[in-house]
Order: structure tokens, then sequence, then C-alpha cells
């Protein structure tokens, strides 16, 4: 069925209260997102707004989610115009699209990485929209991993290296991976705590004190990570193929 002229209405102004948001996001970082604030940049009464979001929570939740999808979108649309079937490729595509998009939005990146946002609905926090996003933008790099392991299963931790706390834990996100076992989840966790980290350094500015040129170190972390994943990817400075 067609959505309703009032439906069409409600839709726009969600997404023009989202939009105000991230204006004020970008502009003055995630303190700066109120109810109070938005609603004058749209020249309504709070009130009004509590019609489409209930709390300062519920809209910075709703606005994560449409970042995450927006990131998870760019990747794809990365991964689909790229023909390279390489695993190797793939890892420097999506991984630098990550970087890229980082960059070029870093009070996004920062609210999605970098703030602890408390959820509007903490018993049902997997149905929340916020961690549904993520969980898709997570996919993205999961699926890689577990394509790599399926394809060519890499040097792992053994159970015993990783103690029966962790093992525990890992193995009851083996599902989510595929069926990859705990020690390959350990190193897949590994490698993406490391780019994740590095990508939060750059944005940040806390590499600038080392590194003039910080997409050289991440290019060659990245050789290192798909070098232990048994990617067949060059040297740095080269085309992974």
């Amino acid at each position: 069925m067609e959505p309703s002229r009032r439906d069409r209405q409600r839709a726009e102004t969600l997404a023009e209260i989202k939009a105000v948001a991230r204006r004020l996001l970008v502009s003055g970082g995630v303190g700066a997102v109120g109810l109070r604030a938005v609603a004058r940049e749209l020249g309504l009464t709070p009130p009004a707004l509590y019609r489409y979001f209930p709390s300062h929570e519920a809209l910075v939740t709703a606005l994560i989610a449409d970042l995450y999808d927006e990131l998870t979108a760019a990747l794809m649309a990365l991964q689909d115009h790229d023909a390279d079937p390489d695993l190797g490729a793939r890892l420097y595509l999506l991984a630098n699209g990550l970087r890229d998009w980082a960059l070029a939005h870093p009070a996004e990146f920062g609210l999605l990485f970098g703030t602890a946002i408390p959820d509007p609905d903490a018993e049902g926090h997997e149905d929340t929209p916020g961690h549904q996003a993520a969980m898709r933008f997570a996919a993205v790099f999961k699926a890689l991993v577990a394509q790599v392991w399926h394809a060519k299963p890499f040097p792992h931790p053994s159970d015993e290296d990783l103690g029966p706390v962790l093992v525990a834990q890992l193995a009851r996100k083996a599902p989510y991976f595929d069926g990859m076992p705990p020690g390959a989840i350990y190193l897949a966790l590994n490698y993406w705590t490391r780019l994740y980290g590095l990508i939060c350094m750059e944005v940040f500015g806390q590499l600038h004190w080392a590194l003039e040129d910080a997409g050289a170190y991440f290019e060659a972390q990245l050789f290192e990570i798909g070098e232990a994943l048994g990617l067949d990817c060059p040297a740095p400075g080269q085309t992974c193929s």
C-alpha cells in the first residue's frame, strides 16, 4: 500500500530532525545534539519533538542507526564496484574504505566508535535500531574473515593458550562467525581492534607527533594482517591483487 499523506509528512519530519541533529553533531559534538537545540533549529517547541523522539537517547540512537547504515552502504558500494574476487584485495578495499569514511566524517565516526551512548531500551538492547545497524556494519568484516578462514584456515592460538573463560565466550560467537573455532575468532577480533585503534588514533589526532603520513603506516599494518591471514598481498605501496 502507498503510504498516506500523513505518513509521508511524518517520515519527512523525522528525516529533517535527524538531519539537524547531524549538523549539530558536526558543529558541536554529541553534547550539542539536544532536543531543545534541534527544536529551536526547526522552529518547533520541545514538546512537539517528543511526538517523534521521546528522549535525547532515542534521538541519538536513531542517528547512530542512520550513520551505521550510511557507512555500511558506502563499504558495500565499494565492494559492488570492484570486480576483483581476491580476498586480500577486498580486505584492503574495505579497511581503506572505513578509514576514508572516518577521516571524512570525524564527528560521526566519534559518535559511532568513540562515545558510550545510553540505550533507550536497555532490556531490549539487541532489538534497537542502533544495535541492529551496528551488527549490519560488523557483518561486512565478519563475512570477509569467515570467507578467508573457510578458503584457507590460518594458524591460530589453541584453546589452552587462551584459557577457558575466553574460549567459552568466543565459542558462543562461533555461529555468528560461520563456525570458526575460538582461536580464529580471537585473531579476527585482534585484527579488528588493531585496525579500529589505528583509525581512531588518526581521526582523533593522536598520531601527528610520530607520523606525517599515517596512511603509509596503516597500509603497512594492513600488509601484516593480510600476511597473518594467509592472503597473497604485495608489499606496502603496491596494489593488493
